[in-house]
């Protein structure tokens, strides 16, 4: 078996077009985790807070929220890489070397909050009178979880509208919850 000389040896060009390929990558990674954060999880407590009637909890959300931190750091290294054509290793003592370390050292420490976050939900939602709706649920969305507080608001949809709001059809009028809690 042949030893071969490493990526940024063998092809300086590949290297760097990998390495700004890769930062472009995890930069979209970085902000749909900040998007995920703004618009499912923050919302999610506001909804808890108002007592709405009916609650969907994101459960992969609250993993993607681990990639913030993460990101960025590896997309800037990606991009020294890239403009250097060399590795990116920064010395021991480095700012660089350290600002690494607390990003990995938080993204791990996220990705093992997450789920204690999660039982943390789920515990608040039952002590504020909430129970699981399975009946709400799409179909085939095991990731997808349903809230209620009111016993009528927990039905079998016929159909869904506006991001998954679960409709029923009653008499001749098709009405539907709004599951966003506004």
């Amino acid at each position: 078996m042949k030893n071969h000389a490493e990526l940024h040896i063998r092809s300086p060009i590949l290297f760097k077009l990998a390495g700004i390929g890769l930062a472009l990558c995890l930069l979209a990674v970085g902000a749909l985790g900040v998007y995920v954060l703004w618009t499912d999880i923050v919302p999610l407590y506001g909804r808890i807070h108002r007592n709405a009637p009916v609650l969907e909890t994101p459960v992969k959300s609250f993993f993607v929220v681990a990639a913030i931190p993460f990101a960025p750091v590896m997309a800037l290294g990606c991009l020294i890489a890239a403009w250097t054509g060399q590795k990116f290793d920064p010395p021991k003592k480095s700012r660089l070397n350290a600002l690494q370390l607390r990003s990995l050292q938080l993204t791990v420490a996220l990705m093992v909050v997450a789920p204690v976050i999660i039982a943390l939900t789920t515990a608040t939602l039952s002590a504020k009178g909430y129970w699981s709706c399975p009946k709400l649920r799409i179909s085939g969305s095991g990731w997808q979880m349903f809230w209620v507080n009111d016993e009528r608001m927990c039905f079998t949809p016929g159909s869904y509208i506006n991001d998954n709001w679960p409709c029923k059809i009653v008499g001749k009028q098709n009405i539907c919850i709004q599951v966003d809690g506004r």
